[in-house]
């Protein structure tokens, strides 16, 4: 069998199929289990306390980061034994949630499980995107990334539309068993591909670790946490941090508002909310993800973030301010797939900013923080939905609207992180 480092097919397939597996249970969460629960009368509270649980253990990736880099079973890879245990993991905690009697009376246990699965989910993230930082060549990073993006999205897709095609015909539990046994499926990648020749493919297989140069100690989480206080010392890091956390409190009120307002404002069904957000909004998402990459090669990272900005406010002012627009029967849809275009065309770009900020001794780590710190403002935008319910949907539309904004000055601030994609950034870790 190939290795990852030794064939670039096996690395960007691997590298891809893990990510659609990061994508499914977001969209299974985001879009088919909220909109399942909207359709059963749940508020905007309980899908801003749903989407949040789902989000903060994505917060922990900050701490996942160290403990990786940190301690493995080298014989066996860097990552391999990480990716094959939160993959496994992610598996076993949705059929566990089976075992809830009615899942939708007992909303804390579903929320608490929901919280759990997350956990498992992120610790594959962070592997995955470690995984990427020592296997991707210079220059094939830019390319990967959008592909690895794109992949999410399809997962996505995969997790919304189709689990809840699979909700809405045979209910929660069959879409539980269903999407546990291709989280199965795809956990044999990992078990298949080694990372480098010579290791081990399984704990009992022969081999041994096979390290690169300077690979032979790894830097102790201290000395990693030192190394991070000591990259954001800089101002271009700070303002990353600044840009990372406001830029994704819209983000994080759009998860939880989106299904309630479709499902009892918009009239729309359950079922083809999940699906038209999960199907087409995903394929909006994958158009976005490799839009941006190809566009952020070209006119600079700050130029394709900026876009994406000016078009979800403009979107978010329009759903705001006009009635009419609100219940029309098409801008409804154009601003759900709007919005995830435009999503996904920030972020991409985003996703080369922070490569780019990173201090090379500690940029799987630093990259690590942004995203933690984009997961907190997320959560952080799910409890301003929430706070702003009883103000009426109008209000909360034109917050998401000046939200969104607050990232630009911290952008144009930034020195260092726009330019090409390609050529020496750093992956994600």
């Amino acid at each position: 069998m190939p290795t990852l480092t030794g064939s670039r097919a096996a690395r960007t397939t691997t590298l891809c199929v893990l990510y659609a597996a990061q994508g499914m249970p977001w969209g299974f969460v985001t879009i088919a289990l909220l909109s399942y629960l909207a359709g059963q009368g749940a508020g905007l509270a309980e899908t801003a306390k749903i989407s949040s649980l789902a989000t903060l253990p994505w917060t922990f990736k900050l701490f996942w980061g160290p403990i990786i880099d940190r301690f493995t079973l080298r014989s066996m890879g860097r990552r391999r034994p990480w990716i094959i245990l939160a993959q496994l993991a992610m598996s076993v905690t949705l059929l566990a949630m089976i075992l809830i009697g009615d899942l939708t009376a007992e909303f804390e246990t579903l929320a608490w499980m929901v919280f759990l699965h997350n956990c498992f989910v992120s610790l594959q993230d962070v592997a995955s995107d470690a995984l990427a930082v020592d296997v991707l060549l210079d220059s094939e990073r830019g390319s990967v990334n959008g592909l690895m993006w794109a992949s999410n999205y399809a997962g996505t897709a995969i997790g919304g539309a189709g689990m809840g095609t699979v909700i809405a015909n045979y209910g929660l539990r069959p879409a539980f068993c269903l999407q546990a046994a291709v989280l199965l499926g795809i956990l044999f990648l990992p078990l298949l591909f080694r990372e480098r020749s010579g290791e081990k493919l399984l704990p009992w297989s022969k081999g041994a670790a096979n390290m690169e140069p300077g690979e032979e100690r790894a830097e102790s989480i201290v000395g990693l946490v030192r190394g991070l206080a000591g990259a954001f010392k800089a101002w271009p890091a700070i303002l990353g941090a600044l840009f990372a956390y406001s830029a994704s409190i819209t983000i994080g009120m759009r998860v939880a508002v989106m299904p309630v307002f479709y499902t009892q404002q918009i009239g729309w069904t359950d079922a083809r909310f999940a699906q038209v957000e999960g199907g087409i909004g995903s394929a909006a998402g994958v158009l976005g993800a490799l839009l941006g990459g190809f566009l952020a090669d070209r006119l600079g990272v700050k130029a394709v973030i900026t876009l994406g900005v000016l078009g979800i406010c403009s979107l978010c002012v329009a759903m705001g301010l006009s009635d009419e627009l609100r219940v029309s029967p098409l801008f409804p849809l154009v601003f759900l797939l709007g919005t995830t275009f435009c999503i996904s065309l920030m972020t991409v770009a985003g996703f080369a900013m922070f490569m780019r900020l990173c201090t090379a001794t500690v940029a799987g780590t630093q990259y690590t923080f942004y995203m933690a710190l984009a997961n907190v403002a997320r959560i952080s935008g799910a409890a301003v939905a929430a706070y702003l319910e009883d103000s009426g949907y109008r209000m909360i539309f034109l917050v998401m609207a000046i939200a969104i904004l607050i990232p630009l000055p911290f952008l144009y601030l930034i020195r260092g992180g726009d330019g090409p994609t390609r050529g020496g950034a750093h992956e994600p870790a």
